[in-house]
């Protein structure tokens, strides 16, 4: 059964149209929107895997640059291209149903100076991860693309200087680091992030520029999703009434 949510805490957020039994958004989409340092001078944005673009929601709301979205889950690209059409943002967010794999027949090498993309976090034989659901199954493992995929394509499709940012489980940190140090990509921000603190980091997010040394790579202060009572850290909740402060 479909529903219709805000996707951010504030009265007149962004509405985004979910699948209850399905695909929904979590919070690791949310903090990945927040970490991007967009630039004046992006070209273009693309989130590769979007989901129901729930990331390109919330990087309209912070920059007015166009915003492509690529999603293969035929059902899962009706959501995010009906959720676009709820928010009148046609003009700004265009949603592409295509493989990942494909994109180099769609657009020309060097288009993009910023990509986004939450990953697949497990891979095939992480079978206790598994699940029966089809749309979960393809958005949390490796199925349909891998993160090398993702990251050579990016490659591709960066201009040099540009700035892949992605989240990944913190299992998979050296692993990531490789494969981005394999296709020309650097990184230069990385920031773990933990339920709360004394708790183990469970994902971290990474800036990586194409074909720009590794020198003077920043790691950033920690993210804590929770406080210790609870209740969600004063930066979260920063990020759900972002809106409240830049009408």
């Amino acid at each position: 059964m479909e529903e219709i949510d805000n996707i951010l805490g504030y009265k007149d957020s962004y509405k985004i149209i979910q699948e209850k039994d399905a695909f929904s958004f979590s919070i690791d989409s949310t903090i990945l929107s927040f970490f991007c340092d967009i630039k004046r001078k992006e070209k273009a944005l693309i989130d590769l895997g979007t989901g129901n673009a729930i990331i390109p929601l919330i990087l309209s709301m912070r920059t007015d640059k166009k915003i492509y979205a690529v999603e293969i889950q035929d059902k899962v690209y009706d959501r995010a291209l009906r959720t676009v059409k709820l928010n009148n943002l046609e003009d700004r967010i265009e949603i592409i149903n295509d493989d990942i794999k494909n994109l180099r027949n769609i657009f020309k090498q060097a288009s993009f100076s910023l990509i986004v993309s939450n990953p697949p976090y497990f891979r095939i034989e992480d079978s206790s991860m598994k699940n029966d659901n089809e749309e979960l199954k393809y958005s949390r493992h490796e199925y349909l693309i891998t993160m090398e995929d993702i990251i050579k394509e990016s490659s591709y499709l960066l201009t040099d200087g540009g700035s892949l940012n992605l989240i990944q489980r913190s299992e998979r940190f050296i692993e990531t680091i490789e494969l981005l140090k394999k296709y020309r990509l650097n990184p230069k921000r990385i920031r773990f992030v933990f339920p709360s603190v004394n708790k183990d980091s469970y994902v971290f997010m990474i800036d990586a520029r194409k074909n720009r040394n590794s020198h003077g790579t920043k790691i950033l202060p920690p993210l804590y999703i929770y406080k210790e009572d609870g209740e969600y850290s004063e930066e979260i909740k920063e990020y759900f009434h972002y809106g409240e402060k830049h009408d």
